[in-house]
């Protein structure tokens, strides 16, 4: 595809702050400004339109540079100079050559024009390729008298060697990050989620989201397109819980003929396990980054108050908040009922009973779509979960199947986790159907899905009290006057029996293959 280099026009400039914002988002900062800096340097007197340029291609801006007017000041004398930024390309065009030709380009117009040089401050591991030299080889320091990597320069004409002093640009850039002005500016531009990574600066990486796993497959999430990787090689060293799963940021190299390489994942905010289903002593890690889990279950033989109260448990101990989802209301007569009963196995659980094919309480998921918040689905197969995102979206975007009808069960739709661009700033991470979820090792969660039997137990007499004949039973008090209901307090004594049984026996089995494997690295010497 052919890349026309041109001047900018007004038709371009929603397109080109748009194409700069997705240049720059998320890769210094949370966020960018320079999308708005472009705004400003229009505006600007020492903005030089006829030097800056924009490629376009396929009728689409993917690169543009901005100069502007600058000076050196040494003493009395003042000399003009020029200066650029930002010189940016559209994330999907990186590695094509259009900076390149955008930048080749300018300075010879500069060039041409009369200009003795041209100052920036810019990426040391790119610009020097095009002959920039640290600014100190010219004798120019910054406003502060310093000079550092990134602060660069490069003579284009003999008078050049005349520039000497403190480098000077036009005072709007010192405006250009007013966090204000840059939030309201950005109101005109699709929602995309700021994010504050330690990975920041990426310099030569990129940063995307990995939107499904299929065995040593990925896919990246970058921008709207879905990007195919691989492992960098020392991730297969290790620890399960270190390599990517859905959800994850990583940075990576962009390949855009080929398979790209996964580089590292950033640190989680969230994390979704589950002990292994393989009996190992490895737990399977599920989803990360997720800021609400809907638990969804349908009203009809899949609904189990004991298993939403072990999904709710997994979604505490991971750091996410929990959602109940009942599906299908309108195959019962009081679907309500099922809502006041999964209220009463967490405090503050939020329940909510719908019916997406009806389109029966659909609205009140309006508190839960806002931009940049990422969901994930947990549910039994056939529990309505393909079709839910379906109605959320307003489109056909999963495809759904009919539940068995002798047994209610449900056909797999989805047969690996995925991430989901719901649109508006939201993300759906949808998940294959689980039927049971075991517990081990989650202790937080169950404290924070029965904190008011914990509460209780604080209460008693006695601190080893076992709740059956000793005196002074704050728990026994609570069943008795009915402030707590038994069948929730037998619920509590087995998960949490479950879950200590689980975790003992995984210690057991990593022990274990930790004494094998240390066995299989010993000579005959060693005994």
């Amino acid at each position: 595809m052919s890349i026309i280099i041109r001047q900018e026009t007004k038709e371009d400039y929603y397109k080109t702050e748009l194409m700069t914002m997705r240049a720059f988002w998320n890769v210094y900062r949370a966020g960018c400004f320079e999308h708005y800096l472009v705004h400003m340097i229009r505006e600007a007197k020492e903005y030089v339109p006829e030097i800056s340029r924009v490629a376009e291609a396929d009728g689409e801006i993917v690169g543009a540079i901005y100069y502007t007017r600058a000076k050196v000041v040494d003493g009395d004398a003042e000399h003009e100079v020029l200066t650029f930024g930002p010189l940016c390309v559209d994330p999907l065009w990186y590695d094509r050559g259009v900076g390149k030709r955008l930048l080749e380009e300018t300075l010879e117009l500069a060039r041409e024009a009369g200009y003795p040089g041209v100052v920036i401050f810019g990426e040391p591991g790119y610009y020097p390729k095009f002959g920039f030299k640290n600014c100190a080889c010219y004798g120019i320091f910054d406003s502060n008298g310093q000079n550092y990597d990134p602060f660069m320069a490069l003579p284009l004409n003999s008078g050049f060697s005349e520039v000497h002093g403190r480098f000077e640009e036009a005072s709007f850039f010192a405006n250009c990050e007013d966090e204000e002005a840059v939030s309201e500016f950005n109101k005109k531009f699709p929602y995309v989620k700021p994010l504050e990574l330690e990975c920041q600066p990426l310099h030569e990486f990129r940063l995307g989201r990995i939107a499904s796993v299929k065995k040593n497959i990925y896919t990246i999430k970058f921008w709207e397109s879905e990007i195919p990787a691989k492992l960098k090689g020392f991730f297969y060293e290790k620890a399960a819980e270190e390599l990517p799963i859905v959800g994850d940021y990583v940075t990576f190299e962009l390949n855009p003929w080929g398979e790209s390489v996964i580089t590292s994942v950033c640190k989680r905010t969230s994390v979704l396990k589950r002990p292994d289903q393989a009996k190992t002593a490895t737990d399977q890690y599920m989803v990360s980054n997720a800021d609400l889990v809907f638990i969804v279950t349908s009203l009809n033989e899949d609904y189990s108050y004991n298993r939403i109260a072990r999904y709710v448990s997994v979604a505490l101990e991971g750091g996410v908040t929990p959602v109940v989802i009942l599906t299908k209301m309108d195959l019962v007569e009081d679907a309500y009922s099922y809502v006041a009963e999964a209220e009463t196995i967490s405090p503050g659980l939020k329940v909510h009973a719908v019916s997406a094919t009806m389109g029966w309480g659909l609205n009140e998921f309006r508190e839960y779509l806002v931009p940049g918040v990422s969901i994930c689905l947990l549910g039994s197969s056939g529990a309505g979960k393909s079709t839910l995102i379906n109605a959320l979206a307003g489109r056909e975007v999963m495809k759904t199947a009919a539940i068995r009808e002798d047994d209610g069960e449900g056909r797999h739709t989805t047969t690996h986790r995925q991430l989901i661009d719901l649109g508006g700033g939201v993300t759906i991470i949808d998940t294959p159907g689980m039927r049971e979820i075991g517990l081990a090792g989650v202790d937080g969660g169950l404290e924070e899905t029965f904190a008011d039997i914990l509460e209780l137990e604080a209460q008693c007499k006695f601190s080893n009290c076992r709740h059956d004949t000793e005196p002074g039973c704050a728990i026994k008090a609570a069943l008795r006057d009915g402030r707590l209901d038994p069948k929730r307090l037998e619920l509590y004594r087995n998960l949490n029996a479950e879950n200590t049984k689980n975790y003992a026996k995984k210690k057991e089995i990593s022990k274990y293959v930790y004494q094998r494997r240390r066995a299989k690295g010993k000579t005959l010497e060693d005994f």
